[in-house]
């Protein structure tokens, strides 16, 4: 019984594509005899004509007056009916009404040329007799040519025509002629299967046609819709580097700002500026984020990392978050070796966490926890937020869906970061988790595949500690606001700057050091066209050594491109300062060890 319940839905809509298919085909015929009309009444009235021609030849000039007058008169009948019925053509609205007053008014015209055609035969005469047969025969055959598009105006043309006056014919006639009315019968027949043939025939030309223009249709559609990506991926790609610079700027003379301040009060009021700050922060990186999943810019480079790497860094970058928003986060040490993409397995942790603590009310907790299951490991983020219910849980993870987060007093967002947490997760084949209570919380996780052992794994975390004395870092950038924030955040830290707006200017400052540069920063897209990975490549070649450089870019196509390169480590702007830290430690560390 269920299984014919659910085929019902399935039989309606197959039967309802079935009569849309139909109204569309004999639409197309509407339109077919309306376009037609004018050279179809041009031809009956050349066939009229002949007609009486030769009714006069006989000498019956007062039947061949009579025979003008009624078939001219039904002639205008069907001109006039086209252009009054549907003056401005032929449409969805109309083509029914068209089709069957046509239909009527073609019985109509077989009853006139029948009734003619047995009005003028006499069986004592054989010319007389051929002349009402060519009344018959040439109203049936010429009235196939426009009436084939639609055979029911055929049948209607032809039924009114051909029975009557067979009939009259076998009633009338004697002898061997009378075999000329069951002939009229067969052809009467032929006539009705040559019409199913033509009528097959017309479907499948106007359904060829559809199909053509259908294709140009989607063809046009896809062709705005390249038009359409093209210019948001031209939008996005411009905007997201503008948009990026203020925004990096802000970042680093927050983290400059939060090392000279001591105060409770003072700490507590920046933490509300950093959380307003990474808002807008995971707003553009959201957006850009999509924007790059949709265009397959996003590439996933599988390897075997330490989990704990990945912890670490969101240890640093979501510890103000949660003390801005007043939730207890814990992300538990791992020990443990995975194989997967660490850059694309961070995003959706960070995605996870961000959005576990923007719904996580002021007291809550938020716990990033993992478990082995059979084989694997399973990573989740659980939080003791409101949950989700179960009507909205099938549609949080579609774009631009946004949950109440009301009662947290914290920005919403886009709705985007369980979209990319879908997306990035079918990019790196691993299976995505969701659970929700409603009142409970939520818990959302992934499986990763446990990697060999590596010899370089950590076992507890080691704290990020202090960049070595004095290294010197050699930044190029051509935002004002941005080189002067980083300079400021960087000589915080210790290091020593050479700070220059464009490649030719660094390298002017650099032939003036008495030092070797440790580090290279600097910006893809630099001012007049200038790309910071040739600028690289010259600060490297004048000091002849292969400087380890950070490459600050807001490129959202070539992003996994320029990291593929040797030595160079890539950030996406905004990049936030304990980010930055953390890369620069790795990097400094080894030389200073």
């Amino acid at each position: 019984m269920s299984e014919t319940i659910q085929e019902q839905p399935a039989k309606l809509r197959s039967m309802a594509d079935e009569s849309d298919g139909l109204s569309q085909v004999h639409l197309g015929q509407a339109q077919l005899l309306h376009a037609r009309t004018g050279l179809s009444c041009l031809i009956v009235s050349g066939v009229t004509l002949y007609l009486a021609v030769l009714v006069s030849l006989t000498g019956d000039l007062r039947f061949a007056a009579i025979w003008l007058a009624c078939t001219g008169a039904m002639i205008g009948v069907v001109y006039a009916y086209a252009r009054l019925m549907a003056p401005h053509g032929i449409n969805a609205g109309n083509y029914r009404r068209y089709l069957t007053g046509h239909t009527i008014i073609s019985g109509l015209t077989g009853l006139v040329w029948g009734g003619l055609a047995s009005a003028y035969l006499d069986p004592s005469s054989l010319l007389n007799m051929f002349i009402a047969t060519n009344m018959v025969f040439s109203i049936t055959v010429g009235g196939m040519m426009p009436s084939s598009e639609y055979r029911r105006t055929f049948i209607s043309l032809a039924s009114a025509t051909l029975l009557p006056f067979a009939g009259y014919w076998l009633l009338t006639v004697d002898g061997p002629l009378r075999l000329i009315g069951i002939g009229l019968l067969i052809y009467y027949a032929f006539g009705l299967l040559v019409s199913a043939r033509a009528e097959v025939q017309t479907i499948a030309s106007l359904a060829a046609e559809r199909t053509r223009d259908l294709t140009r249709q989607l063809q046009e559609q896809n062709r705005i819709i390249e038009r359409a990506s093209a210019s948001k991926s031209r939008f996005l790609a411009a905007t997201s580097h503008d948009m990026s610079q203020p925004l990096q700027a802000q970042g680093f003379f927050i983290g400059a700002m939060r090392r000279t301040l001591d105060q409770p009060t003072q700490l507590e009021l920046l933490d509300k500026i950093e959380a307003c700050w990474r808002s807008q922060q995971q707003l553009l990186q959201a957006l850009v984020e999509t924007a790059r999943l949709d265009s397959g810019a996003i590439v996933a480079r599988t390897r075997g990392f330490p989990l704990e790497e990945v912890l670490q860094d969101l240890r640093a970058e979501f510890t103000g978050m949660a003390r801005a928003n007043r939730v207890e986060l814990a992300i538990i040490p791992a020990k443990l070796a995975v194989n997967s993409d660490p850059l694309l397995v961070t995003r959706i942790l960070r995605n996870l966490l961000s959005n576990a603590i923007k719904f996580t009310p002021a007291g809550g907790q938020v716990v990033l926890r993992h478990a082995l299951q059979d084989g694997a490991l399973f990573v989740e983020v659980c939080d003791d937020g409101p949950g989700v219910s179960t009507t909205e849980r099938d549609r949080i993870f579609d774009e631009y869906v946004q949950l109440d987060a009301s009662h947290t007093g914290n920005e919403v967002g886009l709705g985007l970061g369980l979209t990319i947490v879908r997306q990035l997760a079918r990019k790196l084949d691993i299976e995505l988790r969701f659970d929700s209570t409603p009142g409970e919380g939520t818990c959302a996780g992934i499986v990763l595949a446990l990697a060999a052992s590596l010899p370089d794994a950590p076992g507890d975390p080691q704290p990020r500690g202090k960049i070595p004395e004095s290294p010197l870092v050699v930044l190029v950038e051509d935002e004002a606001s941005v080189r002067e924030s980083l300079t400021m955040l960087l000589t915080d830290w210790g290091c020593r700057v050479i700070a220059a707006m464009s490649g030719r200017e660094a390298l002017e400052l650099l032939s003036w050091a008495d030092a070797e540069p440790d580090v290279l920063i600097v910006d893809k897209r630099l001012a007049a066209g200038e790309d910071g990975v040739e600028t690289v490549k010259a600060l490297r070649s004048e000091v002849v050594a292969d400087i380890p450089a950070i490459l600050l870019t807001g490129d959202i196509y070539q992003f996994e491109a320029i990291a593929g390169m040797e030595h160079i480590t890539v950030l996406p702007k905004p990049t936030e300062a304990d980010q930055l830290h953390g890369v620069l430690l790795d990097i400094l560390r080894p030389s200073a060890g």
